[in-house]
């Protein structure tokens, strides 16, 4: 689970970290402080409409673009240790983390582990290899392997509708839960909100059948299948099914049969283990505003999130599962159930070649193509690449909520030397966003609906204007190109651009139908006002 990142990058100033801060402000709460160019301020869209303010954990679509300095913090490395050493503490000390543990291997074998830094900051202790750290959306893709044990036993069947396995799941709005399938769920394509929730919730093991009882009010973004939007209560849902699946509790059954199997020895669910081992790194989490607040492990726990993200591990551990994964499944899953989990399940619609198999992204690195992911839950970050060619793996784990996914690819980029990392440059023409104007509907991951017309400004810019119908507020704001389509927007108006904007075409290339956002998602209403290849 991540929040949002902001770095210079290959392919434009900020960068959205894959797996790395993904502070994702509410597109609703943050236009109340928007204001036209020259304008006065904007009333409040709705006050109603703050409480859809949240940090919602997990990884935005964008792959992190990793600032040279860091990506090249090993030049001058007579050693792979040497190499780790420098590509973890500049990475450290770029984003105040206190704290690290770092693993690595290469030809299939664990040749690296080391901790970095201190436990809790001001007070100490010192990170060591088995340090445990939350790996916050890692743990996706141990849920989506429980769920293909359960596909290999003939319990679960991928094109299955998930109310076959929960059928108490009742939604709002105009597509029903019928629709949505397990394999919709693993590949993040159900169209489901990115519900904001709280760190702190139920603990007991009836708690996740409960909440998927009560989503009668949940309205879907998008028919399901329409398009890739990351959304933590995929995985919640996809706990249950392997939870209904298999007749034991999701934690239980993720001990017994996926961790254990694995060599997983140190990853686990439960915070009062973690304290009871007492080799912990505490969460430091820094507010906006400067204030940073520090977790112990038990300070927050939530079974209903747990399968998206709640997960303890070592970064010796999450090797142990790539590795799992590289030599056909291991004692854990059928050598195709792990081609399948590491396999393009779902093109991200981003950038060319970059996709989503189940629970995991792929991405081109260079002349190669690694797995991927991040996650961050507050106060922890972590990273894990892997590939397969060199059978090479490394995980990275920090005591800040941002992740350090420039450790992790400046050690693949001392051991792999991949060549370019840069991205083919962008086509797109100017002049043919016409297809993006005129009048859309948005839903936000609360379900609030919003109105917005959206026209070109500028050879490298949109504006969007919003209105909320029943408050009457309004705002104004400017979405930058970056590529591909992909837009970005600076939403809590700090100078800094800070959350992405992908339209998606399903229909006739004149007109785009979707405005995708992690936690805003709109459809065109409208037919654009300009004709093709004109501009204002």
């Amino acid at each position: 689970m991540d929040t949002l990142d902001r770095c210079p990058g290959a392919l434009r100033a900020p960068c959205l970290a894959a797996a790395g801060l993904f502070a994702v402000i509410s597109l609703v709460a943050t236009v109340a402080i928007a204001a036209p160019p020259g304008g006065p301020s904007t009333a409040n869209i709705s006050p109603g409409l703050v409480a859809a303010t949240a940090t919602l954990p997990g990884p935005g679509p964008l792959p992190v673009r990793v600032p040279p300095a860091l990506l090249k913090a090993h030049q001058g490395a007579a050693t792979l240790d040497d190499a780790a050493d420098q590509c973890t503490t500049q990475s450290m000390t770029a984003a105040n983390t206190p704290g690290a543990s770092v693993a690595v291997a290469h030809d299939g074998v664990l040749i690296l582990e080391r901790g970095y830094g201190v436990k809790r900051r001001l007070v100490g202790g010192p990170v060591d290899a088995d340090t445990l750290f939350r790996i916050g959306s890692i743990t996706k893709q141990l849920t989506a392997a429980a769920v293909l044990q359960q596909v290999e036993l003939g319990t679960v069947v991928l094109d299955d509708p998930v109310m076959t396995y929960v059928p108490e799941l009742e939604l709002a709005g105009q597509w029903p839960a019928d629709r949505i399938t397990v394999h919709h769920l693993l590949t993040h394509s159900s169209g489901y909100p990115d519900l904001p929730f709280d760190p702190v919730g139920r603990t007991d093991d009836s708690a996740l059948a409960e909440w998927a009882a009560h989503q009668s009010e949940v309205a879907l973004h998008a028919p399901p299948g329409v398009f890739w939007n990351y959304s933590n209560p995929n995985f919640n849902l996809a706990g249950l099914v392997a939870e209904r699946a298999s007749g034991q509790p999701y934690r239980q059954y993720m001990a017994e049969h996926v961790f254990a199997p694995a060599g997983m020895t140190r990853t686990t669910f439960d915070p009062a283990a973690v304290m009871a081992d007492g080799n912990f790194s505490y969460g430091h989490l820094t507010s906006p505003g400067g204030f940073e607040t520090i977790y112990a492990p038990d300070d927050y726990d939530n079974a209903v999130f747990a399968p998206a993200g709640y997960a303890f591990s070592t970064a010796g551990d999450l090797v142990r599962w790539a590795l799992t994964l590289l030599d056909d499944g291991g004692a854990v899953l059928a050598p195709d159930s792990a081609r399948q989990m590491q396999t393009p399940q779902r093109d991200l619609e981003l950038i060319p070649g970059y996709s989503y198999g189940y629970g995991i992204f792929i991405e081109p690195l260079g002349d190669l193509s690694v797995r991927q992911h991040g996650g961050s839950i507050w106060g922890w970050g972590a990273y894990l690449i892997w590939e397969p060619e060199h059978r090479f793996a490394v995980a990275v784990l920090a005591n800040t909520f941002a992740s350090l996914p420039g450790a992790a690819y400046c050690i693949a980029d001392y051991l792999l030397s991949p060549g370019s990392t840069l991205h083919p440059p962008d086509t797109t023409d100017p002049a043919t966003w016409y297809r993006f104007e005129g009048i859309w509907d948005f839903t936000t991951s609360t379900g609030n609906p919003l109105e917005g017309e959206i026209f070109v400004e500028s050879d490298d810019e949109l504006s969007l204007f919003l209105w909320d119908a029943h408050s009457g507020g309004s705002a104004w704001f400017t979405l930058e190109h970056l590529g591909y389509g992909i837009f970005l927007a600076d939403l809590d108006d700090d100078g800094v651009l800070d959350s992405d904007f992908e339209f998606i075409e399903r229909g006739s290339p004149e007109r785009a139908d979707w405005l995708r956002n992690r936690s805003v998602v709109g459809v065109q209403r409208r037919t654009p006002r300009r004709p093709a290849g004109s501009l204002p």
